[in-house]
């Protein structure tokens, strides 16, 4: 039995692990055995050198010339002792044209097996129906039209899974049924990829592959096949909401971000600078109605939100601790925040601590700070009583450095602002001598240094004289609208200046 590998299964060729090596033929009848022909046997070579080529059936013959003269045809015997019709196939490897020996008749007469291409092919003797691993030998033009078929077939299969592929691909970009008729808002973060967009529309069910969509806008609208794997476009979305459908076509999807986002509606909120916490509590509730005056008190003593510049000192309350770290500003708040005081309230936090930040990056610490040995905290401090005190921005650097220079000789502050926030009374009231004379950590008339906390929230102004004062030796100030500016003071050194200055105080009135 000949066995064949897939190039010899193709072609029809033999291969029996050995190319190009013989294989070993039947073996002769023996004489005298049933089914031997009769023991005269040529002594012609049984089986010429041989060469690969393709199997075809032999066909006995007599070898005179007369053919006709033949008259009997010789018998061979089978293992059972039936006679047979001497046809049969022998070799398979015999060279085209062979002639092999069949024995003699009773008659006399030589019979040989030759090719015959018009015979019908028989069956090898040797085939066994049980032997799986039997390969039917082929005619000679076998091979090559299974190669031609197995060709045809392949670019057939080729061409339907191309048809498939690009079939379910533009279902992709167009999908065959109805868009949806309820708009739903698709919000694009800021700093989304293209890759997490197109993720967000399969998961909202507006594309049904991410993938595809992906490959489509890096190729512009002309996916193939073969040409998806160089396309390199790079598509990007502006951040925003946006309306879109389920089951939405590509074109349309682009077409709206292309459109850009739905503009955002913003509510403007004005936080001036100089209020105290319980003064910005009043002012949210005030320019926004949507704020609840006990959510916001509850915001407030979250422990989450506090300043990153926060050290209080030992007299300083707990509920406090946003005092002077809520930075006063004008804020745009979209509409969608309008009811969450938490999170206005954590912005002003943030904005603070972002704008110090950048003070202290901007402009250092003063000399003075290191030399007084100030933290970040205590400078906020000093920055709210300037806040509270200068009325005009000429002023708050040199207030500045009035302040520093009374820390560093050991001289009470003896600003009145500190009274009115530790009497708990507004500007617009009377102060008594009783109130100059209260301990109170915030009366720095009774107390040496600066207060615990801010007592007002500071502009950026303020902050900047607070990290940069202006050089000068003063250590008193007085209000007496110095230049014809309404609001200034007048910054002195020594007391006989600052008397003189206090007696245009009370003459305008600012001075009790």
């Amino acid at each position: 039995m000949v066995k064949r590998n897939w190039g010899a299964f193709l072609t029809g060729a033999a291969d029996n692990g050995e190319p190009n090596q013989p294989q070993r033929p039947l073996d002769p009848p023996v004489p005298g055995t049933p089914g031997a022909p009769p023991s005269q046997v040529s002594d012609r070579p049984l089986y010429p050198p041989a060469r690969a080529r393709r199997p075809v059936t032999r066909v006995a013959r007599p070898a005179s010339a007369s053919p006709a003269s033949a008259t009997v045809e010789p018998v061979i015997y089978d293992a059972t002792g039936q006679a047979q019709v001497p046809i049969a196939l022998p070799d398979h490897e015999a060279p085209p044209g062979a002639v092999l020996v069949a024995g003699i008749d009773p008659g006399g007469t030589e019979w040989v097996l030759e090719d015959d291409p018009e015979a019908f092919p028989l069956v090898d003797p040797r085939y066994d129906h049980e032997d799986k691993n039997w390969v039917r030998y082929r005619t000679s033009w076998g091979g090559f039209l299974r190669f031609i078929a197995f060709v045809l077939f392949s670019i057939w299969l080729v061409f339907v899974v191309r048809d498939r592929v690009y079939s379910w691909v533009d279902g992709q970009i167009e999908p065959a049924g109805l868009q949806g008729t309820e708009a739903f808002e698709f919000v694009i973060p800021t700093g989304a990829s293209t890759n997490n967009v197109a993720t967000s529309l399969e998961g909202a069910n507006v594309i049904q592959n991410a993938t595809v969509f992906r490959y489509w806008l890096r190729c512009e609208g002309e996916l193939t096949i073969t040409g998806f794997l160089g396309c390199d476009t790079e598509v990007t979305f502006q951040a925003g909401e946006y309306e879109l459908y389920e089951n939405m076509e590509f074109e349309d999807i682009v077409s709206t971000f292309e459109g850009g986002p739905i503009p955002e509606v913003f509510v403007r909120f004005n936080v001036p600078e100089g209020l105290r916490l319980s003064e910005i509590v009043d002012r949210l509730v005030a320019v926004n109605e949507n704020f609840d005056r006990a959510e916001i008190l509850n915001a407030l003593r979250s422990p989450n939100l506090v300043s990153d510049f926060y050290a209080p000192g030992p007299d300083a309350p707990a509920s406090l601790a946003l005092e002077g770290t809520l930075f006063p500003a004008s804020y745009d708040v979209n509409e969608d925040d309008v009811y969450d005081e938490s999170k206005f309230l954590q912005r002003m936090a943030d904005t603070f601590d972002e704008r110090f930040q950048s003070l202290l990056g901007e402009l250092g610490r003063d000399p003075a700070i290191l030399e007084l040995g100030l933290s970040d905290y205590e400078v906020i401090v000093i920055a709210s009583l300037i806040e509270e005190e200068a009325k005009v921005d000429v002023d708050r650097p040199r207030m500045a450095r009035a302040i520093f220079n009374r820390l560093a000789q050991g001289i009470p502050l003896q600003i009145d602002a500190t009274v009115y926030y530790a009497a708990g009374k507004s500007f617009t009231e009377p102060l008594f001598q009783s109130d100059l004379d209260a301990e109170s950590p915030w009366n720095t008339y009774t107390t040496e240094g600066i207060p615990p906390t801010p007592i007002a929230a500071p502009g950026e102004a303020a902050l900047r004289a607070a990290l940069a004062p202006a050089d000068g030796d003063w250590i008193f100030w007085a209000r007496t609208d110095e230049g014809g500016t309404v609001g200034a003071h007048t910054f002195s050194v020594t007391l006989a200046e600052h008397n003189d200055a206090v007696a245009v105080c009370r003459e305008l009135g600012y001075c009790g």
